[in-house]
């Protein structure tokens, strides 16, 4: 077997495919209205934004890592597209920030 996507409800797929696009630095693929999928890329598995009536309001179960070299950089910019920070941890062997979408996903960027 092999990934399709990691996909992810939203009541705007249009709206947080962007937002991912801008963040990801990689273009939005398709559009199929329900679904829209970014474009694909060899650094990322693909993403793909499906529209839903309801999004759970619960803590994710299954969240995304992204590795960075500049942990501090990135993270200012991802909060300036609108991301925000939950929490900063620095431990001895990893160094890592959670943050969330502006659909409240979190995510993790960690220190390379």
């Amino acid at each position: 077997m092999k990934i399709h996507a990691v996909t992810i409800d939203t009541t705007n797929p249009q709206k947080l495919a962007a937002w991912w696009s801008e963040a990801l630095r990689i273009a939005v693929g398709n559009d199929y209205g329900q679904i829209v999928q970014l474009a694909a890329s060899p650094a990322v598995p693909p993403f793909q934004f499906q529209k839903v009536e309801d999004v759970p309001t619960q803590r994710n179960r299954v969240h995304v890592d992204l590795r960075t070299p500049d942990l501090d950089g990135e993270t200012k910019r991802l909060a300036g597209l609108g991301a925000t920070v939950v929490q900063k941890f620095e431990l001895p062997q990893i160094r890592y920030t959670t943050l969330a979408d502006p659909d409240g996903n979190k995510f993790d960027l960690v220190q390379e």
